[in-house]
């Protein structure tokens, strides 16, 4: 959405008067302006790191935003038209950001460009938010530094085909429980949700996409344990319906991997594309399709606990958006 010449991309609560609040992964700031100087002032809570770009290139990786205050995003800038980017590396139960305005020096404004038409929702859970996929190692010790939704698939993947993109993603819930086994830790309990501290749920009409790629499953098939099939065919049917009636005219891609493996693997394969998707396509539903992401490598390296690394969330990336192109005809 476009307010006062701020393009805000992804779930802000606007119901605020100070200003707009975001807290899902990669929830994004971008505006042009003519000037050397820019800066926003963020009201932060919990921990959040944003990636910053200045006419399109990275500049600053990781911008810590931990208290409220004035955040420098650009200076020194050549006279002349600038855009900057802000996209939230971190997660949502990390921390909200609430942008309370940008001082531009002696610049202003300049018209936005007009949106892209294309949209993506991803909804998942750690891999999606780009979890860990910093660290050097499966042994680094977990810091919200290390996580990076701007480098995550989805990410890429919008990027690559000339799309905005949403992430509704949340580390360690599943779909009918999450990686403890609990069974209230659910992302389609969670996904009407725009920040920890919003008392609206989203409305879905603000903004439709005509794409909904899902990757769920890892969390209730962690540590071996195999779910019931009924209860998660028929939580995952739910689920898939609730979103095609929120987005009619979307296509819907239910994707798997790439740390499931083992049973699990074989068993979760079986439960989403043989009892869910083939399921749904032979009742007619043209609208339903399933990707299988190859499964992580020792040499691509791993992010922290065993988490996609960079190189591997690249790949996905990659292979996600043809898979994309070849659904949608996007060239």
């Amino acid at each position: 959405m476009d307010v006062n010449g701020i393009r805000y991309i992804g779930r802000f609560d606007y119901s605020h008067p100070e200003g707009p609040k975001c807290g899902w992964s990669a929830s994004t700031v971008h505006f042009k302006f003519f000037g050397t100087y820019a800066s926003a002032r963020i009201r932060p809570s919990g921990r959040n790191y944003l990636t910053v770009l200045v006419d399109g290139i990275v500049t600053t990786p990781s911008l810590p935003v931990m208290e409220e205050g004035t955040y420098v995003l650009a200076e020194g800038l050549s006279q002349g038209p600038h855009e900057i980017t802000l996209v939230k590396k971190t997660e949502f139960y990390l921390g909200v950001l609430q942008y309370l305005g940008f001082d531009l020096g002696q610049g202003y404004l300049l018209p936005l460009d007009p949106p892209v038409q294309r949209r993506i929702e991803y909804i998942g859970d750690s891999i999606t938010c780009g979890f860990g996929n910093e660290a050097d190692n499966e042994n680094v010790e977990y810091d919200p530094f290390y996580d990076n939704a701007y480098l995550s698939y989805a990410s890429i993947a919008a990027r690559a085909l000339n799309a905005e993109g949403f992430l509704i993603s949340w580390s360690g819930f599943g779909l009918i429980r999450d990686f403890t086994g609990n069974e209230s830790n659910t992302l389609p309990a969670n996904y009407h949700r725009i920040t920890l501290d919003s008392s609206q749920p989203w409305d879905f009409a603000q903004w439709i996409p005509q794409v909904v790629v899902i990757n769920l499953g890892t969390n209730d098939f962690n540590s071996g344990r195999i779910p019931e099939k009924t209860p998660f065919v028929e939580a995952y049917k739910a689920f898939v319906r609730r979103i095609h009636e929120n987005y009619p005219e979307a296509q819907i891609l239910l994707t798997l991997g790439p740390l499931v493996d083992g049973e699990s693997l074989e068993v979760s394969r079986q439960y989403i594309k043989d009892c869910v998707v083939d399921s749904l396509r032979g009742q007619g539903n043209d609208w339903i399709h399933f990707l299988e992401y190859a499964h992580q490598k020792a040499e691509d390296g791993y992010g922290v606990s065993w988490h996609p690394s960079l190189r591997t969330h690249a790949l996905m990336g990659e292979r996600l958006a043809q898979e994309i192109r070849s659904i949608m005809n996007w060239g």
